[in-house]
C-alpha cells in the first residue's frame, strides 16, 4: 500500500505541472508598436514628379517671392504655389510647382531657383502658371539631401524615399528589438536613401521675404545652408553652375541682399559679405555679435535691422529688434534697442518699417528717426511669420495663410485681401 501511495502522489504532482505549464506560456509579455516601411522610386521617377500642376490649397506657409503681378509662395517640403496677384483684392491661387523637400527659392528674369533636397532645380517661368523643368544641379545642398551622388551618376541607380507605409506589429517583449520598447524600421533596400524624419514685370529679379535662404545679386546666386555660403554663377541660361562654398559659422539662418553686400544673421550674430570685388567667392567684411536666438536681418543705407527672438528652436530669451549701425562695416555697432513680443521677418519701404510680431500680428513703424521709432498701426490678424512691402501694399505671411495690407495712406493702414489655408 505504500508503494502504490508514493505513485499516486507521483502522478498528481505532475499532472498539476502538465496543466499549470500553458498557464504560465500564456503570460509572456507582448507589445505592440508601428513601423514605418518606406516606399522607394528612382532617383529619374522622382525628379519627373517635380512639375507644374494644377492649383493645390494651401496647407502650410512657408518662404515668399513676389515678382510682377505674381506671388511665389513655398509649401514647407511640398513645392511652390503660383498665385496672380494682378488685383491684390481678390488674389488667385492658380497653380502648384511639386517640388518634393523644397524650402526656398528666387528668381532672375524668366528664371526659378529652388531646392529640392540636395538638389537646385531651374524652372522656365515664362508662364508662371505653367513653370517648366528645365535643369538639376545634383547634391549641391549635401545639409538637406536624401541621398549621395554627383553630376557623373546615373539617376536610374538611386533610390530614394518618397512615401513610408506605417502599420501595427506584435513582438515578444523580451525577444523582439532585443528587450527595447522602442519602434522599429524595416528596409528592403540596402543601397537607399531615407529622409531623417500670363507677362512678368519688367524686373529682371523678384523681392523675397527676409526669411529666406536664397539671393540674388546680378549674375550670381547666394544660398546659405547650416554653416555655409554657396555661390552658382547664373549667367548661362538655364543651367546654374556653382562656384563655390564659404563657411560663414555655424546655424546660419537668412540672407539679405543690399546692392554689392550680403547680410547673412545666424543665431548668434550677423555676418556682412562683399561680392563686388570677386562675385563668385564673398569676403568677410565684418560681423555683429548678439546672445543666441533667431535672427532675421534687413539693411538700407548704413542700418541694417535685426529681430531676434526666443523659441526652442532659437535656443534664447531675448524678443528684441536691434538697430545697427554699419557705416564702418568692419565694425558694426549697436544703436537701438526695441523690446517686442516674438519678432520674426520685416520689411522696409521708405522710412516705413514694418515687422511681424507673432500673436501681435504686423506692426508698422516710422523709422525716419533710428534711434525713435513711432509706431503707425498693429494690425492683429494672424501670428505673422515674413512680410514684402512695396509700393503701397504690404504682403504678409502668416501661420494661416497670405494677408494683404494698403498702406499707400499711412492714416488708413487695412487689410484689403486673404487667402487662408
Amino acid at each position: 500500500m505504500k508503494k502504490i501511495f508514493l505513485n499516486a502522489a507521483i502522478i498528481s504532482l505532475i499532472t498539476i505541472l502538465v496543466f499549470s505549464l500553458p498557464g504560465c506560456l500564456k503570460d509572456r509579455i507582448t507589445r505592440t508598436y508601428q513601423i514605418s516601411i518606406p516606399v522607394y522610386e528612382t532617383l529619374t521617377k522622382f525628379r519627373q514628379s517635380i512639375v507644374s500642376q494644377p492649383a493645390a490649397t494651401i496647407t502650410a506657409t512657408g518662404k515668399i517671392s513676389v515678382y510682377g503681378k505674381y506671388i511665389f509662395l513655398s509649401e514647407p517640403g511640398k513645392g511652390i504655389h503660383v498665385i496672380d496677384n494682378s488685383n491684390p483684392a481678390s488674389p488667385k491661387n492658380v497653380s502648384f510647382i511639386n517640388i518634393p523637400g523644397n524650402e526656398d527659392l528666387a528668381i532672375k528674369g524668366n528664371r526659378l531657383y529652388a531646392d529640392a533636397y540636395g538638389d537646385l532645380v531651374t524652372f522656365d517661368i515664362s508662364d508662371p502658371a505653367k513653370a517648366i523643368t528645365k535643369d538639376f544641379a545634383t547634391y549641391v545642398f549635401p545639409d538637406h539631401s536624401i541621398y549621395y551622388a554627383d553630376s557623373t551618376s546615373n539617376p536610374d541607380s538611386i533610390n530614394v524615399v518618397v512615401g513610408w507605409i506605417t502599420k501595427d506589429t506584435t513582438v515578444d517583449y523580451n525577444q523582439g528589438n532585443n528587450g527595447y520598447p522602442y519602434p522599429m524600421y524595416y528596409s528592403n533596400c540596402s543601397n537607399c536613401a531615407s529622409i531623417a524624419a500670363a507677362s512678368l514685370s519688367s524686373n529682371t529679379k523678384a523681392t523675397n521675404g527676409s526669411t529666406a535662404r536664397f539671393a540674388i545679386i546680378n549674375n550670381f546666386l547666394y544660398t546659405v545652408g547650416f554653416s555655409s555660403l554657396t555661390t552658382f554663377d547664373i549667367s548661362i541660361g538655364f543651367k546654374p553652375v556653382y562656384s563655390g562654398t564659404t563657411q560663414v559659422s555655424w546655424n546660419v539662418e537668412t540672407i539679405y541682399p543690399l546692392k554689392d553686400k550680403l547680410f547673412i544673421g545666424t543665431n548668434n550674430g550677423m555676418y556682412m559679405y562683399d561680392v563686388q570685388s570677386n562675385p563668385s567667392a564673398p569676403s568677410l567684411l565684418g560681423t555683429f555679435a548678439h546672445v543666441r536666438t533667431c535672427d532675421p536681418v534687413i539693411a538700407d543705407g548704413n542700418y541694417a535691422y535685426v529681430t531676434l527672438r526666443s523659441g526652442t528652436a532659437c535656443e534664447g530669451f531675448n524678443n528684441e529688434l536691434d538697430v545697427l549701425d554699419f557705416t564702418d562695416m568692419s565694425n558694426p555697432s549697436l544703436l537701438k534697442v526695441y523690446q517686442l513680443t516674438n519678432p520674426q521677418g520685416l520689411s522696409k519701404d521708405g522710412s516705413n518699417l514694418f515687422i511681424c510680431d507673432g500673436v501681435d500680428g504686423l506692426k508698422i513703424y516710422n523709422a525716419s528717426d533710428v534711434n525713435n521709432l513711432q509706431l503707425i498701426k498693429q494690425l492683429k490678424d494672424g501670428e505673422m511669420v515674413d512680410v514684402i512691402a512695396e509700393s503701397g501694399l504690404a504682403i504678409a505671411i502668416a501661420k494661416d495663410g497670405l494677408y494683404q495690407y494698403d498702406y499707400s495712406d499711412l492714416g488708413n493702414i487695412h487689410l484689403i485681401s486673404t487667402l487662408k489655408n
